[in-house]
């Protein structure tokens, strides 16, 4: 018996002859698409099973209201090749219906193409293909939205729903350590200089759709360039993916570049020894001369190692960066897929400094945003978690590259006991600042409240990897070594 039959058994959703039925009718083994269209179970309960079996919130279509625009942003036929539908789209968030959320690239590639945080939810894959062709038929037809057959009414009937599922009941909020103690990254504006991103370009039409691309020329680079921040500085792109090379090279043409392009490390070496470039923006894995040594071989030259290099990859992650930084040289480490507002951010403390990359504004705001935060950690010591949140969010959307601001946010939900809404604040300090282990700490102790073993386990990992105290290392290692136990 599979994961999600067990589940499905346990949870008194499918009888074992049901369950039997369900399989031997089952496509490809999808056993919950078969027992919806048998009509044994309820979708809500089967995306809470799937929920539970994936380690993540569930959603159940038929009772959600989705904007037929999303489709704009992510493509039909992309989201019918993955069995995905995006039924919320944020200002910095994406949530995707997945029939299959373990799948990774895929969400990945909604990132790529978007620039925003994917928030993945499980839902019975027969359900989405339906949805999708909802939604694709709703746009056809001009309405804003479409409904699930059980969708409730709305004051606004242009509003989107996601009916969520939240696979367990946690009960009471977990004991979380004392912020001020383990929340050590006052310093990050020390580090790299945040700043509001700058307007994004229109979303998308087709899967394929990237920003526009330099020109070639003789020898496979290519240059371009434009008026802006850092107009006259050089630029050389090091990938192996054309794509991704055709992106990040956009990027930079946008704030003033001229860029150069290569395919791999020897030719990229040659480049910087010839031209001389004031960036290089190195993709660490690549057939042949790896990133890594191509950085070691510009920081260790006496003649080239002023120049600024960032590493970038899809496999190193976490604390790779700041041991990329030690070991090799780099100035800054980004992990794929990018985050399109990121990249700009990073590029521009790179290219101009931190004091010419921000604005006025900007500094002001971030200001108002470390104001902000700071009395949220009071309002949370003294048991205010309305007001902690709220003065989090405010901070949050001041300066969105505030670790500390999502870091108190996610104290103050978890405390409330919304501990879904607790991790996604938690993984995006994280994001901005894996160095930190108090937010992994955080992360396993939310994780283990959910039942969430799997995720628990790698935010322990996490947490032991980047602990610096040898008492409380020691702590984590046990609680690492019970999981792994179970």
């Amino acid at each position: 018996m599979g994961d999600l039959a067990r589940v499905l058994v346990q949870d008194g959703v499918l009888s074992p002859e049901a369950v039997s039925r369900a399989s031997k009718a089952a496509r490809n083994g999808d056993v919950a698409s078969a027992a919806l269209e048998l009509r044994l179970a309820d979708e809500w309960a089967l995306a809470r099973a799937l929920g539970r079996v994936h380690e993540c919130p569930g959603v159940d279509l038929s009772r959600s209201v989705v904007p037929t625009a999303n489709l704009v942003v992510v493509p039909p036929d992309f989201c019918l090749d993955h069995r995905l539908l995006p039924v919320s789209v944020g200002k910095g968030e994406i949530a995707l219906a997945m029939a299959d959320p373990a799948d990774l690239p895929s969400a990945d590639h909604v990132r790529f193409l978007t620039g925003k945080r994917v928030l993945r939810y499980a839902a019975v894959a027969t359900a989405v293909q339906h949805a999708i062709d909802g939604v694709v038929h709703a746009r056809r037809e001009g309405a804003q939205v479409w409904r699930g057959a059980r969708a409730p009414v709305l004051l606004d009937p242009s509003a989107a729903h996601v009916a969520a599922v939240k696979p367990n009941d946690p009960g009471d909020s977990v004991e979380l350590p004392e912020a001020s103690e383990s929340m050590e990254i006052v310093g990050l504006a020390e580090l790299i200089t945040p700043f509001q991103p700058e307007v994004a370009p229109p979303p998308p039409q087709t899967q394929a759709a990237l920003p526009a691309a330099a020109p070639t020329v003789p020898g496979g680079h290519e240059t371009l360039r434009m008026e802006g921040l850092a107009v006259g500085k050089v630029a050389l792109v090091v990938d192996d993916d054309a794509e991704v090379r055709h992106l990040v090279a956009a990027v930079l043409a946008k704030l003033g570049c001229v860029v150069i392009q290569a395919a791999d490390g020897k030719a990229a070496l040659k480049i910087v020894s010839d031209a001389r470039p004031d960036l290089v923006v190195l993709d660490a894995m690549m057939p042949g001369m790896h990133g890594f040594e191509v950085c070691r071989a510009i920081k260790g030259d006496r003649a080239l190692r002023t120049t600024r290099v960032i590493l970038c990859s899809a496999i190193y992650r976490g604390t790779v960066g700041t041991d990329a930084q030690v070991a090799f040289g780099a100035d800054a480490f980004v992990e794929k897929p990018f985050r399109l507002d990121e990249l700009t951010r990073i590029f521009k403390v790179a290219l101009v400094g931190p004091a010419a990359a921000e604005t006025t504004e900007e500094r002001a705001a971030r200001g108002e945003a470390q104001a902000l935060w700071g009395a949220a950690s009071e309002a949370l010591a003294a048991g205010r978690l309305t007001q902690a949140a709220d003065l989090s969010r405010e901070a949050a959307k001041k300066d969105p590259w505030s670790a500390e601001a999502h870091y108190y946010l996610g104290h103050a939900l978890s405390k409330q006991g919304l501990l879904f809404e607790a991790i996604a604040a938690y993984e995006r300090a994280a994001e901005l600042r894996p160095d930190v282990d108090a937010t992994h700490q955080c992360l396993a102790q939310t994780y283990e409240r959910l039942g969430f073993h799997k995720s628990a386990r790698e935010a322990w990992a996490h947490a032991v990897e980047t602990c610096k105290d040898p008492t409380r290392k020691k702590g984590m290692q046990a609680k690492l070594m019970k999981l792994l136990g179970t």
